[in-house]
């Protein structure tokens, strides 16, 4: 059956670089199966990190993506053994750390998702006042 995390897919999605242990493990957002309205920041992330494939099957359709998928749906960046994940998570931050300047890094994430801030926060807005 494997482990699943509710709201853990969204979470996961916010991160620079996204690391996934490979095994018997599901990634979902099943609102749409299990009968809840997806909030609408949700969604906005969602369309931001995930290809456009698996965007469109990923909400309307809940379906649910295993390690094996994940790099391709652009729900992580890479997929190691469990085993390995601590080793490559610590190996990436300290790539990103040397080799980034932490003032161009910031501007550049700004830049890059400016418009997935404008349109979560606007969702989230519209429902708040809903």
């Amino acid at each position: 059956s494997g482990h699943a995390i509710a709201a853990g897919l969204f979470v996961l999605l916010c991160g620079d670089y996204r690391i996934a242990a490979s095994g018997p493990f599901k990634f979902t957002a099943n609102e749409a199966a299990i009968g809840l309205p997806i909030p609408s920041g949700a969604v906005e992330i969602c369309r931001q990190r995930l290809s456009p494939a698996a965007f469109n099957r990923a909400i309307p359709l809940a379906e649910v993506f295993r390690p094996d998928d994940a790099v391709a749906a652009g729900i992580a960046d890479r997929v190691v053994e469990p085993a390995d994940l601590p080793a490559a998570a610590l190996e990436v931050a300290t790539r990103l750390r040397q080799t980034l300047d932490p003032a161009a890094h910031l501007v550049a994430k700004q830049r890059v998702r400016a418009q997935a801030l404008a349109a979560i926060r606007a969702a989230v807005e519209a429902e708040l006042t809903t």
